[in-house]
């Protein structure tokens, strides 16, 4: 029974010990990081509350917080599964251990027996000159030697076996106070979730009644959105014809810099069902960021400023080449590059338009690998 629970403890341990550490660190790291968007969500909730013809805005930041809160809940029970395969090992460990420590208990007591049970027949010193011979004699005092080792290293056992016991036992309550909080934090985040429907629920009944100016606004910008794209196109069809520089940005997924410090991302990449409108699709060539305190544009990568354009709907945009890259920056109020400016990481290439209109705070960020349109959300750093 103990050699197969040792094979099954030993099993576990191999599989979990070695990654789980590092996952569990990388949960908690995700976690942090989501929080910190519905906090950036909540704070842009509030700034527009008030804000009657921005009643849209907060409802694509309440779908973002939304889509937060159910990526949380799914991090808290990946975390609580992890902690379910912990809690396994150590059990086994401990049952492992208590049977063990009950194994030398007895063979201690056993020990401790026979030794008191020798001393009322004779002591040691008599036992020892007892010995017909000096070699007996010899043999004698090193077999009790060894003897009075074996029972001091059986006590020594016994207590180094007690302690582990104590620290399996310490560690499983840990374990168990965390899987305890990420319960609590799942029923917590849950709550919140079904208030934040019922509150988007709410802004939608009352936008519904603007229906008509909501299916002008998605045509607006749906122009908007192909003079950007047909502008880049011309660009690509231009830039062909040139030599290409070479860049490292295609190493860059998913460690890219985010072009806003501080943000919230309302639209998606691709298309995707309008937050009002029934049977009204919505398409984006790259991702709209809500910008929280921070109106400054920066670029990811570095590279070279290819254009800046004004675009109806869009203000201004800055397109930035990395070799066969491209990153487009739209709804720039103030541009403060040039065309054939080199620029690197992090550089400020404008501040995001931050005047009246859902569009405010708001920039429009692409990235294309020549003519292919390509995911920001798959580039940037988690």
């Amino acid at each position: 029974m103990v050699i197969k629970r040792l094979f099954i403890l030993s099993i576990f341990t191999l599989l979990f010990s070695i990654t789980q550490g590092q996952t569990i660190a990388e949960l908690e790291s995700q976690k942090e990081r989501i929080n910190k968007r519905i906090e950036n969500a909540n704070s842009l909730i509030k700034k527009y509350a008030n804000q009657r013809s921005n009643s849209l805005k907060n409802i694509r930041l309440l779908n973002s917080q939304i889509k937060d809160r159910e990526e949380l809940i799914q991090l808290y029970n990946d975390e609580i599964s992890l902690l379910e395969n912990d809690i396994k090992v150590l059990n086994l460990e401990i049952e492992d251990n208590q049977e063990q420590l009950e194994a030398l208990k007895e063979q201690y007591t056993k020990l401790i027996r026979e030794t008191y049970s020798n001393k009322k027949r004779y002591n040691e010193l008599s036992f020892f000159f007892g010995a017909e011979s000096f070699n007996e004699a010899y043999r004698r005092y090193i077999m009790l030697k060894e003897y009075n080792k074996f029972r001091h290293n059986q006590g020594v056992l016994i207590q180094q076996k007690s302690t582990q016991l104590d620290e399996a036992n310490n560690l499983l309550n840990t374990k168990l106070k965390v899987q305890n909080n990420a319960l609590n934090n799942i029923r917590s985040q849950y709550e919140q979730l079904v208030v934040d429907k019922r509150k988007i629920d709410s802004n939608i009944k009352s936008l519904q009644q603007k229906e008509s100016s909501l299916r002008r606004k998605v045509r607006q910008d749906k122009n908007a959105l192909k003079k950007l794209e047909d502008t880049i196109i011309k660009l690509i069809a231009e830039l062909n014809k040139e030599a290409v520089e070479p860049s490292d940005f295609h190493l860059a997924k998913g460690k890219l810099s985010w072009p806003i410090s501080n943000g919230v991302i309302v639209s998606q990449f691709g298309e995707h069902q309008h937050p009002v409108l029934k049977y009204v699709k919505v398409k984006n060539n790259g991702i709209d960021i809500q910008s929280n305190t921070d109106s400054k544009a920066k670029v990811v990568f570095g590279g070279k400023v290819s254009r800046v354009v004004p675009i109806p709907g869009y203000n201004n945009a800055v397109l930035v080449r990395h070799g066969r890259f491209l990153t487009v920056y739209a709804n720039l109020d103030n541009v403060s590059v040039k065309a054939g400016e080199n620029v690197t990481k992090n550089s400020v290439i404008g501040t995001i338009y931050s005047g009246n209109g859902e569009n405010s705070g708001v920039l429009h960020f692409e990235i294309w690998e020549e003519s292919e349109k390509l995911n920001p959300e798959f580039w940037l750093l988690k």
